[in-house]
């Protein structure tokens, strides 16, 4: 009799019979809270890029960037934002007027691109423009973890 009242109430007590299936969620986003700093080089010559980021809600971050033509001695800084899903990372940066030294002031400059992230190292394209200069093209970078 109690195997009866128990395989009733399994199909008729408000349950299914069988146990809540469990969806497989996919790798967690990589963290890229922190420093990452190295070198860059697109159309408009070699540099050097510094991100600091912070990841909120797990898959998307925001932070600050700078960026130097190594060949113009001219820096900009603004931001950087994007998702992460798993170890890749879509990326747009920003960089506002004013946000160039010297002759430059009044120049923006923005681009989005793609990377990879390891726990020490980030690797990526992107390309863009700037107002002042034209378009940014073949854009590459490779940044460690600081």
């Amino acid at each position: 009799m109690l195997v009866v009242a128990m395989l009733a109430c399994a199909t008729g007590c408000g349950g299914s019979g069988t146990p809540p299936s469990t969806q497989p969620t996919g790798p967690a986003p990589f963290d890229l809270t922190g420093k990452w700093s190295g070198t860059a080089t697109d159309s408009s010559g070699p540099g050097q890029m510094t991100w600091q980021v912070t990841q909120q809600n797990g898959a998307t971050f925001s932070g600050t960037l700078s960026m130097t033509d190594t060949t113009a001695n001219v820096t900009g800084t603004g931001a950087v934002s994007g998702s992460v899903s798993a170890s890749s990372v879509s990326f747009s940066l920003a960089i506002p007027a004013g946000g160039f030294g010297g002759r430059s002031a009044s120049c923006t400059a923005s681009a989005s691109g793609t990377a990879q992230a390891s726990s020490s190292q980030l690797t990526g394209t992107y390309a863009g423009s700037n107002s002042c200069s034209g378009a940014i093209t073949s854009g590459q970078f490779t940044l460690s973890r600081q």
